[in-house]
């Protein structure tokens, strides 16, 4: 139960244990490891892409500057 103010003084009890209820029996922590996973799978993929643009921006600046391609 948590109260609400409602204008002057009022309050309004809102019984949240339905939802609460329904909610952990419809999520598993197989659930949520498997979101997990998936998160920083992506995750690693951007980090790892993002790395790869910088370092072929990088050599497209230095071969530009210079006249030579390095790796």
């Amino acid at each position: 139960m948590f109260p609400f103010l409602i204008g002057a003084g009022e309050t309004v009890q809102v019984d949240l244990s339905s939802f609460v209820t329904k909610l952990t029996s419809s999520i598993s922590p197989t659930d949520i490891l498997t979101v997990l996973g998936s998160v920083v799978g992506v995750g690693m993929a951007f980090f790892l892409m993002w790395l790869g643009v910088r370092k072929a921006i990088s050599a497209f600046t230095s071969a530009v500057r210079s006249g030579k391609i390095r790796l």
